[in-house]
């Protein structure tokens, strides 16, 4: 697939959301210098578009742009994506990712499973109200919210206390900013494996996946190039052809898997799927260079084609 256009949602023309302010911490740096990188080399190649914010209307070079029938990989912080996604479908876009393929991907244990735990998608309401009967589902219980920016944590306690004869829910350590209609993940817990060449505590890999195909793959939370084991790459392949055969489940997204300890057994298996339009960079995500790269192959491709044809006939 050749995309014609990246296109990024910014406040307006004369702005965008990666500017690095005092308050910042580590890791907000490292995602909006990634995102500006980004941004910066598809407008070298000529592939850069933005959807302004405050016009609704999208841009090349300052000048508006039709994106009718043009391809496009879409790019957003979370809380814009649902608009720069809907805009996108109403323009006539051919988008990578549409507002439906964002639903999916975010409530992703519906339709896909890891290979070696299992995710339960429930309601944190639901959750109180069975809390035994996920006692005997789980060990131990890991809880995330589906909204990435509410919560994530392992449990050391979930359950009712007594409370002056009245029983409250109760979780250690204390949830407090999920409601009872929030849609949460439960899993068992797993073990990361501590990376000592790396001096890392996991051995944690993002991959790109384009139109069912692999577009890149790194590993997460280093900062400079390192090799991605050969039997990762052989789970990561496996994983997006099983995935392919799904119906109704997106071209194109972010999965990210990881080396870790499940029952004391050592095993590579899905972290999490999350939507291509704004999951964040890691330092070997080159997109534009990878899509380039592609389109370089397939072009050298067709030209030894036409050689050997050539030289038939």
């Amino acid at each position: 697939m050749e995309i014609d256009y990246f296109c990024f949602s910014v406040p307006s023309l004369t702005s965008n959301d990666y500017v690095i302010s005092e308050d910042d911490d580590e890791n907000t740096i490292w995602i909006k210098t990634k995102e500006k990188e980004l941004m910066d080399s598809a407008k070298i190649n000529n592939m850069l578009i933005v959807f302004d914010r405050s016009t609704k209307k999208f841009y090349m070079d300052h000048e508006e742009i039709a994106v009718k029938g043009k391809i496009i990989f879409p790019r957003s912080f979370m809380p814009y994506e649902g608009e720069l996604l809907n805009y996108l479908e109403k323009n006539g876009a051919l988008s990578i990712q549409t507002a439906s393929d964002l639903k999916k991907i975010t409530y992703w244990p519906q339709r896909i499973q890891p290979i070696h735990r299992r995710v339960i998608q429930t309601t944190y309401g639901n959750f109180q109200q069975n809390v035994e009967s996920y006692k005997t589902i789980f060990k131990s219980i890991f809880l995330k919210t589906a909204k990435k920016s509410h919560t994530h944590c392992v449990l050391e306690y979930f359950g009712y206390i007594d409370i002056g004869g009245n029983k409250y829910f109760a979780t250690k350590p204390t949830l407090w900013n999920i409601s009872s209609d929030d849609v949460v993940f439960l899993s068992d817990v797993f073990e990361s494996i501590k990376d000592e060449e790396n001096n890392m505590d996991c051995k944690e890999y993002r991959v790109y996946v384009l139109n069912s195909t692999l577009l890149s793959i790194s590993r997460s939370y280093v900062d400079y190039p390192t090799e991605v084991p050969s039997e990762v790459k052989t789970f990561v392949e496996g994983q997006v052809s099983r995935a392919s055969l799904i119906p109704d489940f997106p071209k194109s997204y972010v999965l990210d898997v990881g080396q870790m300890s499940i029952g004391g057994r050592e095993v590579i298996d899905i972290i999490e799927y999350n939507p291509v339009s704004s999951s964040g960079l890691e330092v070997c995500n080159l997109l534009v260079d990878e899509l380039l790269g592609q389109k370089q192959s397939t072009f050298q491709c067709d030209e030894q084609k036409r050689f050997v044809i050539n030289y038939k006939e």
